[in-house]
């Protein structure tokens, strides 16, 4: 890698490892899933993109009974390992 894409590079760096980056204004704070947590999913507004390799924290944005939006995030193994077999 040349000098010049270094600064591009280090200014990514945390966009990429945090996915609340990518959230869009007007989303709820997003809410850490743990196991046997009761969720209310009437419909999902957007789901993650699995193609990637390995675990990640992803974000899944939906809507409860009520109409209220939530945005509920957990780890997931991505879908695009090429090894698998």
């Amino acid at each position: 890698m040349n000098g010049r894409g270094l600064p591009l590079l280090l200014w990514l760096l945390p966009l990429l490892a945090c996915p609340a980056a990518f959230a869009e204004p007007g989303d709820p704070p997003a809410e850490d899933y743990h196991y046997g947590m009761r969720l209310d999913i009437a419909k999902v507004l957007r789901q993650p993109d699995l193609d990637f390799c390995g675990i990640r924290e992803v974000e899944m944005l939906y809507l409860d009974h009520q109409g209220k939006r939530h945005l509920l995030r957990y780890p997931v193994w991505g879908q695009g390992c090429q090894n698998e077999g």
